[in-house]
C-alpha cells in the first residue's frame, strides 16, 4: 500500500495506541509543503483543513507543484482521521528572496513530543539555485534559517523534538540537528531525511555529524536521484513503484502494514552517486560557482522565475538558445557534468 492507504487504514488509532513511526514521519514531512499563511495558527489539522478548503479555487490550481498538490490531498484525508485531526500546528515561517527559499512549521504530537518539518524545494527557481550551491557552499542562507528556527523553537524545558523533511527539507533537518545549541542537543529524539541530499565532505567528516548519526534516519527509494547527491549514509532503502525522479515522491513508496518495504539501492543510483562525488571532488569551488551562476543567469534572462515556466515549449527554446551562447568554459564544464552523471 502507499502513504494515503496507510493513513486511511490507521487513522482511527491515536498515537497513544500506535506509536509514531517512519510512515508518520512521511505524513508530517509531506504536510510541511502546505502554505499555512492561508490559515490562522495555532490551529488543529481539522481547523487548518476547514479553513484551507473554504475557497475551492486555489487548491485546484493546475500549475501548483507536485509536492504541494500531494500535501493538499493528504490534508484532505488526515483532517478527518482521529490519529491526526487534533494535532496542533504552529510557528509557520516562510522566507523567499533571490538567494533563498525556506519554510518550516511545528506539529505538536503530544505534550511530550513535537515534529518540526522543513519544506523541500518548491517551484521557485531561487530555491533550486540554493540547492545547487549546497555542493560547494556551507552554510547557505537556508541552513542559517533552519538552525535559527530550531534554536528558537526547541526548549530544554519543553517537549522532545523530531526533525524531518523531504528533499532539501530533509537536508535542512539534518543540518539543524547538527548545529543546534549544544545544551539543547539532548532534546532531539530523531532526525529524518526523506530522500534528502547529503553533505559536503567537510561536514560529512565533522564531529557535528558524528554526534547526531545515531539519531539520523535517511530514507531513500531504490532508484533515488536527489537522495544520492553528495555524501550520505543510506540507513533505509525503500521500494518504490516508480523509477528515477518519479520515485522522489513519497506517495510512490511501498508500505506493508506500518513498515516500509525495504529494498537495496539500485546500480544506477550507486553509479550516479559515485560519479557526482567524483566530479565534485575534482573541480574547484570557482568552477562549480561558474556553472551555477551561468545556468541560473540563463533562466533569469529567459524570465523564468518558477520551474513550471519550463513546461512551456517557447520558454525551453529560449533557454536552449541562451545555453548555446554561454561562456565557452562554463558550457564545457556543464557538458562534462552532464556526461559524468550519465545525462547524455
Amino acid at each position: 500500500m502507499n502513504l494515503f492507504q496507510y493513513v486511511s487504514q490507521n487513522g482511527d488509532k491515536k498515537f497513544c495506541e500506535k506509536k509514531f513511526n517512519d510512515i508518520d514521519n512521511m505524513v508530517f514531512s509531506s504536510l510541511s509543503y502546505l502554505d499555512f499563511s492561508r490559515v490562522s495558527l495555532p490551529a488543529t489539522l481539522l481547523e487548518v483543513g476547514k479553513e484551507y478548503f473554504k475557497n475551492d479555487l486555489f487548491w485546484k490550481n493546475k500549475k501548483m507543484g507536485c509536492s504541494r498538490k500531494e500535501a493538499i490531498s493528504l490534508l484532505l484525508l488526515v483532517m478527518n482521521q482521529k490519529r491526526y485531526k487534533d494535532i496542533m500546528v504552529s510557528d509557520y515561517e516562510y522566507k523567499i528572496d533571490e538567494e533563498m527559499q525556506f519554510s518550516a512549521v511545528t506539529f505538536h504530537l503530544s505534550k511530550h513530543l513535537k515534529y518540526i518539518g522543513f519544506e523541500g524545494t518548491d517551484e521557485q527557481v531561487s530555491g533550486w539555485k540554493e540547492d545547487f550551491r549546497l555542493a560547494y557552499l556551507f552554510p547557505v542562507p537556508a541552513h542559517q534559517a533552519a538552525i535559527h528556527y530550531v534554536n528558537q523553537h526547541v526548549s530544554i524545558f519543553g517537549p522532545d523534538v523530531i526533525l524531518g523533511g523531504h528533499s532539501k527539507g530533509g537536508h535542512l533537518a539534518l543540518v539543524a540537528g547538527m548545529y543546534i545549541q549544544n545544551w539543547k542537543q539532548f532534546k532531539i529524539r530523531k532526525i529524518y531525511s526523506n530522500d534528502g541530499p547529503g553533505l559536503r565532505k567537510q561536514e560529512f567528516e565533522s564531529k557535528k555529524y558524528q554526534k547526531v548519526i545515531k539519531k539520523y534516519i535517511h530514507i531513500v527509494p531504490e532508484y533515488s536521484v536527489v537522495g544520492t547527491l553528495f555524501r550520505n549514509h543510506y540507513h533505509k532503502v525503500v521500494k518504490s513503484n516508480k523509477r528515477n525522479l518519479h520515485c522522489h515522491s513519497m506517495s510512490t513508496w511501498q508500505i506493508d502494514h506500518d513498515e516500509l518495504v525495504f529494498s537495496v539501492l539500485s546500480t544506477k543510483s550507486r553509479k550516479f552517486r559515485d560519479s557526482m562525488i567524483f566530479w565534485l571532488d575534482t573541480h574547484t569551488k570557482q568552477e562549480k560557482d561558474m556553472i551555477v551562476n551561468h545556468c541560473f543567469q540563463v533562466l533569469e534572462d529567459s524570465h523564468i522565475s518558477e520551474t513550471i515556466h519550463l513546461r512551456n515549449i517557447k520558454n525551453m527554446v529560449k533557454v536552449l538558445f541562451r545555453i548555446q551562447r554561454m561562456n565557452p568554459k562554463a558550457k564545457q564544464l556543464t557538458m562534462d557534468l552532464c556526461q559524468s552523471v550519465g545525462v547524455f
